[in-house]
């Protein structure tokens, strides 16, 4: 059993609640959300604590789904502070799983997720480590970026990297994913200014 559960952001409440009475409940909430995003609006986590599960740890990272460089992007100290707290947790509870949330569930959760599973199967090929994570989260889209940085952590000398990008299944998604972001992107000029304050930038 992989023990991990992905959601997005809006279905992290009532998941929790329907698990409560469970043989496996949650035991702890992994969380990524949009950099400087105020509590309770879209790309905000939901603050558990404050809906009756102050019981469940609840870890907060913040940093942009972007396969490009950009400001407050992926980043690799929270990446690895990310897998740390879920590893943490797993080893405390034998009865339970982590649940992994982005704002969409495919992208930024899901490469982490898949970090996860590499720590949890040293010895598994990366094919089977894709598998699973496509079992757990068919619409899978993993962040490149964050596939890179867990790879590193793992210890999987590219090879996690390179099952990823020549994934058929995964590369499709992945594609139709960031045709979703540019797209976004190019009707919300405010986003753009957030990951590129660079271009904006007036002397």
């Amino acid at each position: 059993m992989n023990r991990i559960i992905i959601t997005r952001a809006d279905e992290v409440l009532q998941t929790l609640q329907s698990r409560t009475a469970d043989q496996s409940p949650i035991r702890a909430v992994l969380s990524i959300e949009h950099p400087g995003a105020a509590a309770d609006v879209k790309g905000a986590a939901p603050r558990i604590a404050d809906h009756g599960h102050a019981g469940v740890p609840q870890k907060i990272l913040a940093f942009w789904d972007a396969e490009q460089v950009v400001h407050q992007g992926p980043d690799l100290e929270q990446v690895s502070d990310g897998l740390a707290f879920v590893m943490e947790q797993l080893a405390a509870n034998d009865n339970g799983d982590v649940l992994i949330h982005c704002h969409a569930g495919k992208s930024r959760s899901v490469a982490m997720a898949l970090g996860v599973l590499s720590l949890l199967k040293p010895h598994a090929d990366e094919k089977e480590l894709i598998d699973d994570l496509l079992a757990i989260r068919p619409i899978a889209a993993p962040n490149i970026i964050v596939v890179e940085m867990v790879d590193a952590l793992t210890g999987r000398d590219g090879k996690l990297l390179k099952a990823v990008e020549d994934h058929p299944v995964l590369t499709a998604q992945r594609i139709d994913t960031e045709a979703r972001r540019q797209n976004m992107l190019k009707n919300n000029p405010e986003m753009l200014k957030k990951l590129h304050p660079e271009k904006f930038f007036k002397p």
